[in-house]
């Protein structure tokens, strides 16, 4: 299975891409993760490396060759899950070209409606556990009393108005373009993460029925 995850910060994306690669055995791949990677092994293009130095967004080639790359591996003989790429349509073009040229095609693409003042009430009141890393949440997982917390800066409410206004700057095109084609799932992404992960597999259930 290849499958692509959207979803706006806080919609629950990483617990998802948790049980989905555990239930398909199939790795995620974030290309965020992997651009990081490859600048702390020192694998990065120095061009590359030097935009995101100056806080620049790396060329969609570079995160293309990072992919191509990647599902070479073995791990993703039987499918992967892709984690914040594509966001444009330039790129969704690009992904496509790339799986065709290998003979393989995206079976879904998996979008976690959230409301944005619910996202914005997960995001703002999420806080860190500086000893442990352990996140919590004041309202609905709040910390033990003697956790060192910290909120941090992406998380503060500024931070969080501006990463779901670029979100949805960023999806407007990309979602209508893989409704067209067929391949868009939106899953209602409210509720308790077992519920999510129930319409998550309900969704992908529909796509193999249809293609058998």
């Amino acid at each position: 299975m290849i499958a692509i995850l959207v979803g706006p910060p806080g919609s629950g994306k990483g617990t998802q891409a948790k049980v989905l690669t555990g239930k398909f055995g199939i790795p995620q791949i974030s290309t965020g993760d992997m651009l990081r990677a490859a600048k702390t092994a020192g694998t990065l293009d120095p061009r590359y490396r030097a935009i995101m130095d100056a806080g620049g967004l790396v060329p969609d080639e570079a995160m293309i060759e990072l992919i191509d790359k990647r599902i070479d591996d073995a791990d993703c003989k039987n499918g992967f899950l892709l984690d914040g790429f594509p966001r444009t349509v330039p790129q969704a073009d690009a992904l496509e070209r790339l799986l065709a040229g290998r003979g393989l095609t995206i079976d879904a693409v998996l979008q976690l409606d959230v409301a944005r003042s619910l996202l914005e009430e997960r995001l703002i009141h999420r806080r860190t556990d500086k000893r442990s890393g352990q996140i919590y949440h004041l309202v609905y997982n709040p910390p033990p009393p003697d956790a060192e917390l910290e909120h941090r800066a992406d998380d503060r409410p500024e931070a969080v108005g501006k990463r779901l206004d670029a979100y949805e700057a960023m999806t407007a095109a990309l979602l209508p373009y893989y409704e067209a084609k067929g391949l868009l799932r939106r899953v209602d992404g409210v509720g308790k993460p077992e519920e999510v992960t129930a319409r998550v597999l309900e969704a992908l259930g529909r796509v193999q029925s249809e293609e058998s």
